[in-house]
């Protein structure tokens, strides 16, 4: 006889009784449960509960529940309506068997459903939960819980959260953790925890104290989140903003944020580092004429070998294009620097393999040392920058120290660097005018402009400190519009007095050149005013010739079709050669000033100077001599067919109001010239 038998149902109460076995097979219910579902007993027994409360047999029958508990549910009646209860039921071990007893009672609907919401988030929300005591021993955690860590609930239930630790939080953590939730009631921040399967994870944890009517903590709630993901993301983001896309090398944010850490360790014991400029040699040629592909390629392959030979504390990082920049540490390191960078020049003498082929390149290495060389990251890496280019002069595939004595001069160049756009926009800068005579007819039939730094403090600054300047940064290329624009407003007020008609020279950098805009600038000019296109004459390097530079001939073309003029500046010093004069797309060949200075005593460079003039000839160019400062040059320049000259010998560079005096001067002089001839002819 069960337990109900005997007592239970015998007496008057208000309570449905049910007996279950294990299987959840109805074996015993009294009058009360059969009067609120309108069952009869001998439709019910032997039937399984989950028929009736389908609640049931997920809260009471898996082996993952208690002895006892309590529950919130909705019964079905015999005639399909739902009934909503509160349960509660233990477990008992009888003689035979061990059964299942449930109590039921009719319960407030709106308290039902707000309970079976909250059970429905409590199981089924993303968030791990765990409810423990006021001791901190779980008392029950949700389905995400077991999800995220691991665990079921029957293998944490009296356990404290400490079996998730870690070990990456110290004690002191802890301390200060708890101290806070017990003076604040919450706690929530980044930990990092342990999976059952060892795995450790970061995650969002959330804990709130939970205090009884006395004011007395009774249970702690917490709630956590795995953030493996978004952990994940932030430092593919932080990877990616540090590093280089295309070798995943260190860019220039992480050497500098490493090496500023150099310094200050500087402050506390003595620290020494060398950093090591590396530029590919040639490597432009290879990018351009086999494509960025194949030159992408090279660079990942250089990348490896850097990496594979450096010391794991060494820095290696690259900041653009081809250029590596590599950091030594130590006071020994620094001792064998010659020798670490002849370990860098034969790392670049067996060449590399890529997915294209076989590529051979070298390297050139600028040095600088940290502190005897500067104590200041962005003057070391420019001092190694400019020790660097001494080699790529010479050839190349060599290492170079850099020399303290240039130090004065580079930091000025880096004090100008900084001013030069605050200068354009204080209108600084001015543009001067040096004549161009013909010596057969007397007469100025060209001048060009030249731009000159008005700086206030320091009075002129020579254009060969501050044009490389503005080339570097790419300001060059405002400052060469500014040029043309300036010019071309003073040529047209010259032309309309009738003081000067002739060509404008107008110097033009290759960086103007790279945004293909230096044709439309040109155009708008020549509009704005009103100038023909051959009363100016543009005037480009010889490195705008090179082999990697043919793409600018197209450009150089259309500005011809407009009329404009095309001169060649300091030629015979770069890339043309003589033979190249008769497929450039030019008007003009200016001498070098190199051929001019010894053009009395050196055979050599007369030489060259009556090749130019008869290729000149031959190809229907024109020709120009620079540099001239004595009459003997002149005459002897004269000799050899060169009538077109310029130099200090006829004038210096002069700003436009003493321009016009000086060619008001010399008109007057050339008059009476021409004057006295025509008195001695008769």
């Amino acid at each position: 006889m069960t337990l109900l038998d005997k007592g239970l149902a015998q007496g008057e109460i208000d309570t449905g009784i049910l007996v279950l076995n294990l299987n959840g097979e109805l074996e015993e219910v009294n009058e009360q449960f059969l009067a609120m579902t309108g069952f009869l007993k001998e439709n019910v027994l032997g039937q399984n509960i989950d028929e009736i409360d389908n609640c049931s047999a997920k809260k009471i029958l898996s082996g993952k529940s208690a002895i006892y508990g309590h529950y919130h549910s909705m019964l079905t009646r015999k005639d399909g309506s739902n009934l909503p209860v509160e349960t509660c039921y233990f477990r008992q071990q009888t003689q035979n068997s061990e059964q299942i007893l449930l109590f039921i009672q009719e319960s407030n609907y709106a308290e039902l459903t707000k309970t079976s919401i909250i059970e429905q988030i409590f199981d089924h929300t993303n968030e791990a939960i765990i409810v423990t005591d006021n001791q901190g021993l779980i008392q029950t955690v949700n389905k995400s819980f077991s999800n995220i860590t691991g665990y079921s609930e029957e293998e944490v239930i009296g356990k404290t959260p400490a079996i998730l630790n870690s070990g990456k939080q110290d004690k002191y953590f802890y301390k200060k953790f708890w101290q806070q939730i017990i003076d604040q009631g919450s706690w929530q921040g980044e930990i990092w925890n342990k999976r059952k399967n060892g795995e450790v994870y970061p995650e969002w944890l959330n804990i709130s104290s939970i205090r009884n009517k006395e004011s007395q903590i009774s249970n702690y709630i917490c709630q956590f989140t795995d953030i493996t993901n978004r952990k994940k993301s932030e430092e593919e983001l932080h990877f990616h903003a540090y590093h280089d896309s295309l070798t995943s090398l260190p860019n220039r944010h992480l050497l500098f944020e490493k090496l500023n850490h150099l310094c200050v360790l500087h402050q506390e014991q003595p620290t020494y580092f060398a950093v090591l400029f590396c530029d590919l040699d040639r490597f432009k040629m290879i990018n351009d004429s086999l494509g960025h592909d194949v030159g992408d390629e090279l660079l990942k392959s250089v990348a490896n070998r850097f990496e594979a030979k450096l010391r794991d504390n060494d820095i290696i990082a690259r900041t653009g294009g081809d250029e590596f920049i590599v950091v030594i540490e130590g006071e020994k390191a620094l001792k064998n620097l010659d020798k670490i960078c002849l370990q860098i020049l034969s790392l670049f003498e067996v060449p590399f393999q890529t997915k294209y082929g076989e590529f051979k390149t070298t390297i050139s290495i600028g040095v600088s040392q940290f502190p005897s060389d500067s104590e200041d990251v962005r003057e070391l890496i420019s001092f190694a920058d400019v020790a660097m280019y001494k080699i790529k002069k010479s050839g190349g595939n060599h290492y170079s120290f850099f020399d303290v004595k240039e130090k004065a001069h580079i930091q000025q160049r880096l004090e100008l660097e900084s001013e030069i756009t605050q200068a354009i926009e204080k209108d600084q800068f001015e543009v001067w005018y040096q004549p161009q005579v013909n010596t057969k007819t007397h007469e100025v039939y060209g001048v060009e402009c030249l731009i000159r730094w008005n700086y206030p403090e320091q009075g002129l600054i020579p254009p060969d400190l501050f044009i490389p300047i503005a080339e570097a940064n790419g300001s060059i290329k405002e400052l060469g519009y500014f040029v043309l624009k300036t010019a071309c407003q003073q040529l047209r007020q010259w032309r309309i007095k009738n003081i000067f008609t002739g060509v404008m020279a107008i110097n033009v950098s290759l960086r103007q050149f790279e945004r293909n805009d230096l044709l439309a600038q040109v155009k708008k000019t020549l509009v704005d005013e009103m100038l023909p296109a051959e009363s100016i004459e543009l005037e480009v390097t010889e490195s705008l010739f090179s082999e990697d530079n043919n793409y600018h001939t197209p450009i150089l073309c259309a500005l011809r079709e407009l009329g404009v003029k095309v001169a060649i500046d300091d030629f015979g010093t770069g890339y043309s050669s003589l033979q190249r004069l008769k497929s450039l797309p030019i008007d003009n060949v200016k001498i070098d000033k190199c051929f001019v200075d010894n053009i009395e005593h050196c055979p050599e460079d007369v030489a060259i100077v009556m090749a130019t003039i008869l290729l000149s000839k031959t190809f229907k160019v024109d020709v120009i001599a620079e540099g001239i400062e004595t009459q003997e040059q002149a005459d002897k320049l004269s000799d050899l067919g060169c009538f077109n000259q310029q130099g200090y010998l006829y004038s210096r560079p002069l700003r436009a109001h003493d321009f016009q005096v000086w060619l008001a001067d010399f008109s007057l002089k050339n008059n009476e010239i021409k004057t006295l001839k025509a008195i001695n002819h008769l």
